[in-house]
């Protein structure tokens, strides 16, 4: 037991510090197109372009840079966070991925397994999207003009059905803290809009309202267990 713990600390620290190295060439890399058509081209915005692009984009994306890497961390890992942040498409394509390859596998999420179920799945998501965007991005502008509008009005509905999917494969482990989370965050929901509280700090409450929903529950089940 002690040796697969040191194992496992040991994976952690490399694994932590190999997430770093190619996060930090990801960041660097962002800026290469930006940098070259500024040297080849000359075109630059100046600093306020750049502060006031920065700051609607921090406006309308901010709260998630906070919220999903503690929402979903739970389910893809340390080394499935990395991935996944890394290749982008986390919550419509790596989470469920991961969640998948963990229910296949019957191993439970936040284990040395489920983590590595997690890698996998994120790793084989990469794979396969990445080959399917190249593949649309080629043929898909001259195939969608032949769907039906329902068809086309459906691809709507996608994200949800994948959020709502992932939601139940684990509310079911815990039907109790599933359904009340749900009640919670659609009550958090109902109550903040008509006060009039913003999407972006309603979103931050009903994810944390799951956490404390989670450990009421998890208090009330340890008393029990100790009576």
């Amino acid at each position: 037991m002690e040796n697969t713990l040191q194992a496992g600390v040991a994976f952690n620290k490399k694994m932590v510090r190999l997430g770093m190295i190619t996060v930090a060439f990801a960041i660097v890399a962002n800026f290469v197109p930006a940098i070259y058509l500024w040297i080849a081209y000359g075109v630059w915005p100046g600093v306020n372009g750049v502060l006031q692009v920065w700051g609607i984009a921090a406006a309308a994306y901010g709260i998630s840079w906070v919220v999903q890497p503690i929402a979903y961390f739970g389910v893809l890992g340390a080394s499935g966070s990395y991935i996944g942040w890394l290749a982008g498409s986390v919550g419509d394509i790596r989470l469920p991925s991961a969640a998948m390859a963990q229910k296949v596998a019957k191993v439970e999420q936040g284990t040395h397994e489920g983590d590595v179920m997690a890698t996998i799945g994120t790793s084989s998501s990469v794979l396969v999207s990445v080959g399917f965007v190249t593949l649309f991005t080629i043929i898909g502008s001259r195939v969608l003009p032949y769907f039906p509008q329902a068809v086309l009005d459906a691809f709507n509905y996608i994200l949800p059905a994948l959020f709502a999917a992932v939601y139940v494969e684990v509310a079911k482990k815990d039907i109790r803290t599933g359904l009340t989370g749900i009640v919670v965050g659609l009550l958090i929901m109902y109550l903040g809009t008509l006060i009039g509280i913003s999407s972006a700090v309603l979103t931050l409450i009903i994810v944390f309202s799951g956490v404390v929903v989670n450990r009421v529950f998890y208090v009330i089940d340890r008393k029990k267990g100790e009576e």
